[in-house]
């Protein structure tokens, strides 16, 4: 069985779990910090994820949001977020999903799931297949729907996130909080929005998947520094786009336009 084939195998026995956890109480637990909470169907789901890649791939690493596994130092590593979204999904919100992704150990993405299981939206990708999407076709910074967010409870960086908003309000036709990150990503490839940018909140689960998505869809994934995202361990700030914006939208966030 190929990678991606594991990654929608993995993805689908998450989902399971968490459509399971839709008829059940969420088991709410707050983890580090106010806004950061995990509920029963995150652990379900993941050692669901896990239980795939393990018997699919028992030489690989696995490094999930809650928690890791696997063989460590294997050739291939597997980026797990068992459900991104987890606010919306334990509001009755939406988007939120399981996001899978697979890469060399210390090398480049190869595969990548990003999979809704209430609405069926998924959203597969591998290294060097096209993807049949197209980031969209905005040129301008002025015409641009970004997408954004935080969760953090460091007054410090939420007052440099509300500076933020303030620029891209005033650059951008438009801001979005969708609360999942590997949504929002998935719909920059799709052309459903244009951008999305998280400092101090995202993690290599949330865009892992994602990231390799875009780039096979024509756009543009890097840190707040222009340079590729940091896909290991420790926080992954990111800027996602359109290639035809992002160094407007990289300006813009860095606050370096007036």
């Amino acid at each position: 069985m190929n990678l991606l084939e594991t990654a929608v195998e993995a993805a689908r026995a998450g989902g399971a779990k968490l459509i399971e956890g839709l008829d059940r109480p969420k088991e709410v637990v707050q983890k580090t910090e106010r806004s950061n909470i995990v509920t029963w169907a995150d652990e379900a789901s993941q050692a669901a994820v896990f239980e795939v890649l393990s018997r699919r791939h028992p030489d690989h690493e696995l490094m999930g949001e809650e928690g890791s596994g696997g063989t460590v130092g294997g050739p291939y590593t597997w980026i797990v977020d068992p459900l991104d979204g987890t606010s919306n999904y334990a509001r009755g919100l939406s988007p939120w999903g399981v996001s899978v992704a697979v890469r060399e150990t210390n090398g480049p993405l190869m595969a990548g799931v990003i999979y809704n299981p209430l609405t069926e939206e998924i959203y597969t990708t591998a290294a060097g297949v096209a993807t049949g999407l197209g980031c969209g076709d905005t040129t301008s910074i002025d015409k641009a729907v970004i997408a954004t967010g935080l969760q953090n409870d460091d007054p410090a960086v939420i007052r440099e996130h509300v500076l933020r908003m303030e620029q891209l309000y005033l650059h951008c036709r438009g801001v979005r909080a969708i609360g999942c990150p590997a949504f929002a990503m998935a719909w920059i490839a799709a052309g459903k929005i244009d951008g999305f940018v998280e400092k101090g909140a995202t993690y290599a689960w949330d865009i892992a998947a994602a990231t390799l998505l875009i780039e096979q869809s024509g756009g543009m994934v890097t840190d707040f520094d222009g340079n590729p995202p940091n896909l290991g361990r420790g926080l992954a700030n990111v800027v996602a786009s359109n290639a035809a914006i992002h160094a407007d939208l990289l300006e813009i966030v860095n606050m370096r336009r007036a």
